[in-house]
């Protein structure tokens, strides 16, 4: 997957949420608005545990930095 301006994006890597459908905000119960809506502007990193998410589209996100690959450290 790619991000919003073009790079490439995979798991583990950490990303801003740049824009959320106000569609989708609109469907979505109040208890769950409240968490879906604090990601806006915010760094989305691995590792975090939840049983909520959100899918977001390219134009949606933008990548902030690579996973560190285990391993390969000097």
């Amino acid at each position: 997957m790619k991000d919003r301006l073009g790079n490439p994006v995979k798991l583990g890597d950490v990303v801003r949420v740049v824009e959320i459908c106000q569609e989708f905000l609109d469907v979505l119960p109040d208890d769950e608005l409240v968490h879906i809506s604090k990601m806006l502007n915010q760094e989305i990193e691995p590792g975090l545990t939840g049983h909520g998410g959100l899918y977001l589209l390219p134009h949606e996100f933008e990548l902030v930095r690579k996973a560190r690959t285990v391993g390969n450290e000097c």
